[in-house]
């Protein structure tokens, strides 16, 4: 079996150029340098040259509500150029695409949005109404896609067919029981992702799409736009920008929310460990749930993933293998997302255990793919903060680079068996996915942990039943930090405000705006309906 401890000459010299670019000055917050550079580009760029965007490239032929149509026209778009790396201000460069609602009232400053991923868009997130109307009225709502995301250089790397069948193939099996022929396509899969980055891409890009640099990009983001502090709403990766730019300029900081929290430490193998678990818990509160529905296809919660699992095989002979157990599995986990998914994900189960299959499974694909909207569900959820199926090179390009990773296959091996022990259902696949970084060409690891000393009280929150960003992970973070507040939901899903939780909305509104810090430890009820 091929392993991927030695990378390609190509990489090699990427991963030299990465290392290069730290520099000997590196020190406690970041490059001097790149301070400095920072700095020098904020002295060239006076404002943001805001114009009008084109709605019809925006939102194509959507049928939009009157109150969604009315914001669109209020958009403006603009972008702001920065170095792609800020130790050399006159090397390459990168345009950051932006889009920017005016406040609606009397205006205290802008508040910078990123939904998280990596690889997902705050343009995006902008285009729709789902911050408070007292948030609205307040600020001019910006959202950005950050380098190497959609409007911003996205990063493409070429097809990742090869690595997705060979994840397909192993997604339920023991990872201790694959195949030397299946270690082989999942390692050559990865490498072949990996590798096309490094042949598409340049190495300096490449190597410095890391999260550090995307917290200096809003830095001059905040500076272009005129505001004394940032302040900024985060999901999911979103707070991993965050967390970076407390790092890199805790004095910068007006308001900071944080859902959804990413933990800085560990390797990409650490993060599918708490993932899995995650999943596991997020299936087993929706199973409990199911229970409580006439007509659930589960007879206990301990017999659950079994039965599971055996409908699931049934369902795929039932469409010739059109669809595999790895492929609804993959789809139920993306409607764990949403508490607001789960009655209609009971029915596509009973239906399916009942053999209404063909199309309970299309409606099935339907879910995973929707927003869940509903009173609890005004806003787009983040992208997953773990590889996707069909996963997309910015991903990549972001989380193989901040963390130190593994570079051997057998470390992935060992990784996908500890998460597969935590959850059978969706485990061994979390950590598969993420084998691409250990042959990825460039590495700029940030720090393993953020006090964020001398930065107002920021606010993280965290939902006890969340699958991507585990709970413990916002309680460590919050251990680490200097000054902040947990605020808990205490339900499942993934993230909290703006989903029409009022116990969550309301204090982080009056935070954002008026700067009423919300109780630390306030814990709010699960809502389901």
């Amino acid at each position: 079996m091929k392993r991927t401890a030695t990378l390609t000459a190509a990489a090699a010299v990427l991963a030299a150029a990465a290392l290069a670019a730290c520099g000997e000055d590196y020190d406690g917050n970041g490059s001097s340098k790149a301070r400095s550079g920072v700095t020098t580009v904020q002295d060239e760029i006076s404002e943001v040259d805001w114009g009008a965007c084109d709605l019809e490239a925006m939102y194509g032929d959507a049928d939009l509500g009157p109150a969604q149509a009315a914001w669109a026209e209020a958009l403006e778009c603009g972008s702001i150029t920065v170095p792609v790396d800020y130790e050399d201000t006159g090397g390459d460069s990168v345009a950051l695409a932006m889009v920017r609602h005016p406040a609606t009232g009397d205006r205290t400053g802008s508040l910078l949005i990123n939904p998280g991923g990596p690889g997902g868009s705050g343009v995006e997130l902008a285009m729709s109404p789902f911050l408070p109307a007292d948030v609205t009225a307040a600020f001019d709502v910006v959202g950005f896609d950050p380098r190497g995301v959609g409007a911003s250089s996205n990063l493409t790397c070429g097809s990742d067919d090869q690595l997705d069948a060979a994840l397909t193939e192993v997604y339920t099996l023991d990872p201790s029981q694959i195949t030397s022929a299946q270690a082989t396509e999942l390692d050559n899969g990865a490498e072949t992702l990996s590798e096309g980055c490094t042949q598409q891409v340049k190495a300096n890009f490449l190597a410095n799409m890391g999260t550090e640099n995307v917290a200096r990009d809003m830095e001059v983001m905040r500076d272009a736009l005129g505001d004394d502090k940032l302040t900024y709403l985060g999901y999911s990766y979103g707070t991993y920008i965050g967390q970076m730019y407390l790092y890199l300029y805790p004095d910068k900081v007006r308001a900071m929310v944080l859902d959804g929290v990413m933990r800085t430490s560990g390797s990409v193998l650490d993060l599918a460990e708490g993932q899995a678990t995650g999943f596991e818990t997020a299936w087993h509160d929706f199973v409990e749930y199911c229970l409580t529905v006439d007509g659930c296809p589960f007879t206990s919660a301990d017999a659950s993933d079994e039965e599971l699992e055996a409908m699931l095989t049934q369902a795929q002979a039932g469409v010739n293998d059109e669809l595999t157990v790895g492929d609804m599995l993959s789809m139920i986990a993306e409607s764990l997302y949403s508490e607001a998914k789960w009655p209609a994900l009971e029915k596509i189960l009973a239906a399916v255990d009942a053999g209404t299959i063909r199309e309970w499974l299309q409606q099935l694909e339907d879910l995973a793919d929707s927003d869940g909207a509903s009173r609890f569900q005004p806003r787009r959820f983040p992208p997953l903060p773990l590889p996707r199926r069909d996963s997309e090179a910015n991903f990549y390009g972001v989380q193989c680079v901040d963390r130190d990773n593994p570079d051997r296959f057998d470390d992935y091996q060992d990784g996908a068996e500890t998460a597969y022990g935590n959850s059978g259902l969706f485990g061994a696949s979390i950590a598969w996915s993420y084998l691409p970084c250990a042959s990825w060409s460039a590495s700029e690891p940030g720090p393993d942990s953020v006090n964020g000393k001398g930065s107002p009280e920021v606010v993280l929150v965290g939902n006890v039943g969340d699958p991507a960003t585990p709970y413990d992970w916002a309680e460590s973070v919050s251990k680490e930090l200097d000054n902040d507040v947990l605020l808990t939901y205490e339900g499942s899903g993934h993230t909290a405000y703006a989903l029409g939780h009022t116990c969550i909305d309301d204090p982080v509104t009056a935070y954002l705006v008026d700067l009423d810090v919300p109780e630390d430890g306030l814990k709010c009820p699960q809502e389901l309906g």
